[in-house]
Order: structure tokens, then C-alpha cells, then sequence
């Protein structure tokens, strides 16, 4: 994390989309002198403001295809109030009692020893981490539900400090009914962050939500110093090898943009893309005879869907068998880790340690530069 500096602002505009909760369709400006708390050196979602000894806390474009999308929240110390005129959600902190609606949230929270304070999870049965499992089955953390289905009076209940939202395409539809209910929501957009480093940045945010804003800085710093030394032993490799990435759904086979979070950690571990050639940061589907003719000159397959062994694959469809990576032993997945609901640890602290994952790719790609990895969210199928 970059040190701390400060910068006087003396019209910080609000830009936002209407709604409840910071998201507004005018530009009121915040008055007096804001100073810069810290700038992600990674991540882009987010910025954080120091206001006396409270925090202002803005989020960009929590959703893909988000575009001038903002969210204001004052995390308010010791009762201090806003700036006058502000329209944002106000949160009193340390937060005692957090909603989350994404696994993510709780690998960070896990991460920073906060994970006390998850009141509720949408999705219990998708949690990997066995100490959150606990809590759930001793009755310590209830099921949230899920988008339109959400359990509102169960959340009523509980009374939380704050619900960690995530959004796909836009504003969550329940946001403005949480409101409503007197609930205080904010988006946590992690999960759009391309780079690795940015995604796991987030748990800066975290940190202050939770009243540990040195110890996030610490564990950041260690992993991306992790991160950036896997990544070093890679930069003198002389063949770098094809990677085909995914498996087909039906009549397609989706694949990742040249800019996404697979392809950049894969090409941090010294991989080429198979189906590199599209500036985007989004998937899309090709044919699956495009896809095979990719295969066929690929090295390496990795995350073919939700296999767990080569005959899996061969009995999906016999063709698989004839491309090289399945013929050569070539093929890993990243569900080493998973609930019997289908939940995922790659997804769940893999956001939070990309250094485990990169290290995995490392191991996977040139295997003589980490000769002693245990994979970790990777499982060699045989």
C-alpha cells in the first residue's frame, strides 16, 4: 500500500446515480479542505479521505459496466458528524455487525481476525473457511438469502451496522427496499478489479470499516510483496506455454477478454492466453470448434468447468481426449478447494491472496521455479 499523503480538496464533487445511500443524480460539493488518506496503488474502485478523525470513503464503479457510478459513505468516529449537506450513508465504526453478501467478504474479514462480526451471509452453504462453517452451524451466522429472495425481516433482526452489497449490471434491485427498512447498504466491488494486487487491495476498505485500517495495511503489503516476488522469477523464462482456459456450456465455450483477472495472473505466472486477441475485460462465447482448435495447440487446459479428472472430461465429450494438454497430463483445476453446495475457495480468500494463486500457476507452468509447491487452489487431474 502506497504511504500516506495529503492533498487539500476544496470541491470534491459528488458524481453518482440517484437512489438511496450516497448514489444521487446532482453534483453538491463537499465543503472545507479534505486531505487524501490513501490512494490504492492497484485497485480502482475505490478512494479514501481523512475528515478531522473520521474517513470519507468513495466507490467507483462497483458493477461491470458501471461508468461515472459513485457511493459515498462517512465512517464516523466517536460520533463525529459529516460534512454539512453530505447525502452519503453515515457508518459508525469499528462496525459490529456486518451482512455480507459475497464469500469474498468473508475472506477479508477472515483475513484481518473481524470475521466476529458476520451476522449473516447470503449463501452459508457456499462458505469454505471452516471457522465461518462453525459459526454458521452453532447458529452464529444466519442465511441472508439471495438478491430478490432476501430473508428482510430475518436481516431486520439481526440489526447490522452495514450490508456489503455487490452488483452485476447495475444497482442491486433490493438496495432502495433496504433502505427503506432502515438498513445501511454499501457496494463492495472488488470482483471488478482486472488486476490481482487491486482486488486484494480491497481489504484496505475492510480495515476501516473494522477498526484495523494498520493491520489491513500490513497483510497487503505482504502479499503483494509475495505476489511481486512470484512473479520476478518468471520474468527471464525463454518459452512461455499456451494455456487454454474454461470448458463448454452447452453450444459455446466462454472465455476471458485479454484485460480479465485470469488472463493477468496467468500471464504474470509466465503463460501465454490460447484465445488472447480481444481487448476486453469481459467473457464471451466462441464455438466450440474454435475452441478446440485452441486446445489443440495449447500446452496447458486450466479450469475445465467443474471436472475432477481426465475421465470426466473424456466422458463429456471423447473428442477432449485428442488435444495434447489431456494427452500430455497437462490439465488442472482450480476446485482443490470446494463445498459439497458448490462452493469455492479459488473464489472465496483467492480474492484475498492472489499470491497463493500466482505461486499455483508458478508451480503448474514451470514447475522447476517453485520445485517444493503444494498446490494449493489447483488439483492435478490424473
Amino acid at each position: 500500500m502506497r504511504q500516506c499523503f495529503s492533498i487539500g480538496l476544496f470541491a470534491l464533487l459528488v458524481l453518482s446515480l440517484p437512489g438511496c445511500g450516497g448514489f444521487r443524480d446532482t453534483k453538491p460539493q463537499l465543503p472545507g479542505n479534505l486531505d487524501t488518506l490513501c490512494m490504492p496503488d492497484y485497485a480502482s474502485g475505490f478512494e479514501m479521505y481523512r475528515y478531522d478523525s473520521s474517513t470519507l470513503l468513495r466507490i467507483v464503479n462497483p458493477w461491470q459496466g458501471a461508468d461515472s457510478v459513485s457511493q459515498w459513505v462517512f465512517l464516523s468516529r466517536d460520533d463525529e458528524k459529516p460534512p454539512k449537506g453530505f447525502a452519503g450513508e453515515t457508518i459508525d465504526v469499528p462496525v459490529r455487525r456486518i451482512v455480507c453478501m459475497s464469500s469474498s467478504y468473508v475472506a477479508f474479514l477472515e483475513a484481518l481476525g473481524a470475521d466476529s462480526t458476520i451476522c449473516a451471509i447470503s449463501g452459508t452453504g457456499y462458505i469454505w473457511s471452516d471457522k465461518v462453517r462453525n459459526r454458521i452451524a452453532g447458529g452464529e451466522i444466519a442465511e441472508a438469502g439471495f438478491d430478490n429472495s432476501l430473508n428482510f425481516e430475518k436481516l431486520v433482526a439481526l440489526k447490522p451496522d452495514v450490508v456489503f452489497l455487490y452488483g452485476l449490471t447495475g444497482k442491486n434491485a433490493v438496495t432502495d427496499k433496504l433502505h427503506e427498512l432502515g438498513l445501511k447498504t454499501v457496494y463492495i466491488g472488488d470482483y471488478v478489479e482486472n488486476n490481482p494486487l487491486g482486488r486484494a487491495e480491497w481489504i484496505t476498505v475492510f480495515g476501516e470499516f473494522t477498526g484495523r485500517r494498520e493491520l489491513a495495511r500490513t497483510l497487503f503489503d505482504s502479499i503483494s510483496n509475495e505476489y511481486n516476488r512470484a512473479k520476478a522469477l518468471v520474468s527471464g523464462v525463454e518459452k512461455r506455454p499456451e494455456v487454454m482456459l474454461n470448458a463448454p456450456w452447452q453450444d459455446s465455450w466462454f472465455v476471458p477478454g485479454d484485460r480479465s483477472y485470469m488472463v493477468r495472473l496467468l500471464e504474470d505466472a509466465g503463460g501465454n492466453y490460447a484465445c488472447r486477441g480481444v481487448d476486453s475485460d469481459q467473457s464471451r462465447p466462441i464455438s466450440t470448434e474454435t475452441a478446440f482448435v485452441a486446445a489443440s495447440q495449447s500446452d496447458f487446459w486450466l479450469s475445465p468447468g467443474t471436472a475432477t479428472s481426465l475421465a470426466e472430461l473424456n466422458a463429456m465429450n471423447p473428442r477432449f481426449g485428442s488435444i495434447p494438454p489431456v494427452r500430455n497430463g497437462n490439465v488442472y483445476n482450480n476446485n482443490a478447494r470446494t463445498t459439497p453446495e458448490g462452493g469455492s475457495d479459488f473464489w472465496e480468500s483467492g480474492s484475498a491472496y492472489p499470491d497463493r494463486t500466482l505461486k499455483d500457476l508458478i508451480h503448474i507452468l514451470h514447475p522447476e521455479l517453485l520445485p517444493d509447491r503444494t498446490l494449493y487452489y489447483f488439483r492435478h487431474l490424473q
